[in-house]
Order: structure tokens, then sequence, then C-alpha cells
């Protein structure tokens, strides 16, 4: 009776170790080579920053240029839009005063066929010496003119008389001969073309010329 139960006993421990090996070599993994020792990494699990901590980088709108446009003269081209080559300007000459204006010499005037100086002409033929002898050097040209009576022969002659009466006054109030020349035109150039005595008066005259 007591054999049985040990061995009853003997063979309930059996089972028992028999469970707890086939238990324990379920849970071993077997090695069979050193190539299958290796690591083999699974897939990296990626975590989802929260919205809250993500940095948005949103491109900075830049700030708007002023744009001037420049309008052109309406007009011709300038130098350069046109391919000329502008030259410098040169600088302007010094303004010279103006000459001084001198005084015209009075004509004196004669009778009909008369070469004889008149009253009246005195004060002229001194005024005009006094002009001259003011402008040292200075030569004065004494026309004879007559009107349009006579012939141009007779003319010529009484012109020539009437410029060489009126030549000695001037020497007569001290102007040197190398200041006087005298010509004779005769009835060739009148100062008037009327045929009338007013006229004819002012073409017989002695006529002052620098």
């Amino acid at each position: 009776m007591s054999t049985r139960c040990h061995l009853s006993s003997f063979r309930i421990c059996l089972c028992l170790l028999a469970v707890a090996t086939l238990s324990g070599c379920a849970s071993r993994k077997v090695v069979t080579a050193i190539e299958d020792q290796r690591y083999v990494p699974g897939p990296i699990a990626q975590v989802q920053a929260p919205v809250a901590d993500a940095q948005v980088s949103l491109p900075i709108p830049s700030e708007p240029r002023a744009t001037v446009q420049i309008e052109k003269p309406i007009g011709p081209p300038m130098a350069e839009e046109a391919g000329v080559t502008a030259r410098p300007i040169a600088p302007a000459a010094p303004s010279q005063p103006p000459a001084r204006s001198m005084p015209e010499l009075a004509d004196v005037f004669f009778d009909f066929d008369r070469s004889v100086i008149r009253d009246e002409a005195r004060s002229r033929l001194e005024s005009n010496a006094g002009l001259l002898k003011s402008q040292s050097g200075e030569k004065v040209l004494i026309e004879g003119h007559c009107d349009e009576r006579g012939t141009s022969a007779y003319n010529l002659v009484l012109g020539e008389r009437r410029a060489r009466a009126a030549a000695q006054y001037l020497r007569d109030l001290g102007l040197p001969s190398s200041q006087i020349q005298i010509t004779s035109y005769g009835k060739e150039r009148p100062f008037c073309e009327e045929h009338s005595e007013a006229c004819w008066q002012s073409n017989r005259r002695a006529h002052f010329t620098r």
C-alpha cells in the first residue's frame, strides 16, 4: 500500500517536472547560428509634436517701394538722346563799351548860282569846326551839290566852288588843311527829287561827311 503511494507521488512529480520543463523551453529563443544574434531594429515611432509647440515660418512680405516717374519735357531731344556730342559752351567775351556816337556835322546852303557863305551858314561852320578840332586827326569830306537847273559840266564847277568856300571858312577858324578834303557832285546826287523851289534850295548845299 505504501509502495503504491510512493510510486504515485513520484509520477506526479515527474509530470509536474515535465510540464515545468516544457513551459520554460517554450519561453526561450533557440539560437542556432551567430548571424541570428544581430540586432534588428523595429520601425521608429513618429511622434507628432503638439500643434501649440510647432513653429511655423511664414514669409515676411517686403514693403512696397514708391515708384517715381519722371516726365520728360516735350520738345526736341537732348544732345545725349539724339546721339550728338555736346560741346562745351565757350565763355562769352567781355562786352566792350559801345562806341560813342559823334554829333552830325551840319550842312550849309547857298543861293541860286552863288558860292558865297551866307550869314546863317557861319554859325553852322563854327560848330563844325569845334567838333572837328575835338577829334584831332579826323578828316572831313566836303561835298558840293547843285540843283537840277543848268548843265552837268557847269554844276560840277559850281559845286566845287561851294565846297572850296566852306573849306576855306573852316581853315580860317583854325582847322588844319590836312583834315579837310573836297569833292563836287554837281546835280548828279540830289537830296530831293521834286521840281520846286523848296526842293532846289535843299540841293544847293555843302554836305559834310566823316
